[in-house]
């Protein structure tokens, strides 16, 4: 037992995301909390509530989108940006995306880039 061990979750479930090759599995998952719905273009940037939309990650990982949008929104409120894309990379046939790269732009030209890791 390590020197940290005490802070982890007991029942703390390790979940392998190569596994998680449909959207029902990764429904599955939300519905037990371990994966929380995530919009790629945020409805408070008048994203779709919609499935073409929405994807499934960890629920850190939404916390850690909704810091970087927060982070946009401010450039946008400056007018320091007039773009914004977040694009999903995949790894094998996962429905869960390896990571998340976040640009916000200026006549095309990237001026906040951000990726996230998930796995």
């Amino acid at each position: 037992m390590g020197l940290f061990d005490f802070l982890k979750k007991k029942d703390e479930v390790k979940i392998d995301f190569a596994e998680v090759d449909s959207n029902e599995k990764a429904m599955e998952l939300a519905k037990k909390g371990i994966l929380s719905p995530l919009y790629l273009m945020p409805l408070r940037f008048n994203g779709e509530e919609s499935a073409r939309n929405r994807l499934f990650v960890p629920p850190v990982v939404v916390e850690l989108k909704d810091r970087y949008d927060d982070m946009v929104e401010e450039l946008l409120v400056q007018g320091k940006v007039s773009g914004y894309s977040c694009t999903p990379e995949y790894k094998g046939n996962s429905f869960i995306p390896a990571k998340l790269i976040i640009v916000a732009s200026q006549n095309q030209e990237p001026v906040f880039t951000q990726t996230i890791n998930i796995w």
